[in-house]
Order: structure tokens, then sequence, then C-alpha cells
């Protein structure tokens, strides 16, 4: 990347469907990604874009102070999500995510709450960056428990990295976005047919 240039996000122009109530917080958290200036693939996202995501969801007042190392802090807690929907995905357990997410939740203060109203079982005791994350946590580990974690996929383009909620019946969903992402594939596959002929 150019010197001096930030990197944009893609939730500025994001056209995958929201998941869900609560979930669209998770998929977001998940599918939030950069973009070079010129280049379609996404990159892993930066303290800056992560920084702009949280502020837009409103879950960090815009005058707050914010560490660089809470928010590398909750990047790795996003990767360790990820590693979670690629276990669904079919792919082998991540020790490690796993670890990493049950140390987060404790830092971040997540319990449950048995009888409270809808949208109050989950509560966050730390503030800041962390409290967000655990909010996210909280949502992540009770549509694990429910079945609804299952529904995320990561999107089969090799160019992006978006994770979206699958609605099909049997969870047979391949793309994100069947605008962009699904007609880039079939637009390959009718080419690579027509090279081979």
């Amino acid at each position: 990347m150019e010197a001096g240039l930030v990197p944009r996000s893609v939730h500025e122009e994001d056209a995958t469907r929201a998941a869900p109530d609560d979930l669209e917080l998770v998929r977001g958290f998940l599918s939030l990604h950069d973009h070079e200036h010129g280049e379609p693939e996404g990159m892993p996202p930066s303290l800056e874009s992560l920084r702009w995501w949280l502020g837009a969801r409103e879950l960090l007042p815009a005058e707050e102070h914010v560490r660089d190392q809470d928010l590398a802090w909750a990047l790795r807690v996003r990767d360790a999500l990820t590693a979670k929907v690629r276990e669904s995905m079919g792919e082998p357990r991540d020790e490690e995510a796993t670890a990493l997410l049950n140390r987060a939740a404790e830092e971040t203060g997540v319990r449950v709450c048995f009888g409270c109203a809808e949208g109050d079982a989950i509560h966050v005791e730390a503030g800041g960056v962390r409290g967000a994350i655990g909010q996210i946590l909280g949502t992540a580990f009770l549509a694990e428990l429910d079945g609804r974690w299952e529904r995320f996929r990561i999107c089969h383009d090799a160019g992006c990295s978006t994770v979206f909620f699958d609605r099909s019946k049997n969870k047979s969903g391949k793309w994100c976005s069947m605008s962009s992402c699904g007609n880039r594939a079939k637009v390959r596959a009718f080419r690579a047919r027509q090279a081979a002929e």
C-alpha cells in the first residue's frame, strides 16, 4: 500500500444481506476487511478500520480514547471467531482460537442473566473496546448454543473474506452476494468452459 493511504473499509459498500437481529453485529465484525486503492481483493482490517467500525455502530463514543493495543486484541478475537466459522464449515477445531475466545470472554466480564428480558440475557462488565467486543462475544456464544452460528459462512470467492448468514435450507450457500461474488464466479466458470472448448 502506498504510504499515507488509508485502506477503505468494505463496510462503506457492503452489499451482503444482513444477518437476523443481533447476529448482524457479529456478521459485520467478522466481515470487516480493507481494500487497497484499486485492488478488489480483501485484506485483513487495519486498526483504523476497526476504530471506524466500532464508532459507526455506536459501540464506542466518538470522544473515547482508544489504545492501539486494545484494537489489536480485538482483531485477534475477530480472527478466533473466524476460525470458529471455519470449524462450522468443516475445518478441524482450532484449540488456540477456542482458548483465546474463552480468555477474551473472561477479560470482558461477559456473564449471563437467567430470567432477564430478551436482549438483556448477556451483560458485559468491561467498557471501551473490550466492552464492545464483549457484546459481540456474548451474542456469538448464544448463537452457538441455539444453532444459529452454524449458518455463518465465509464467501467462496478467493478474493473475498466476507462472512454471510446462510439462509438456504440445507446450508449450501457459497457467496456473500449473488450479484457480486456469485456473478463473478459464474463469469469465471463460463470463460473457463469457453477456453476449454
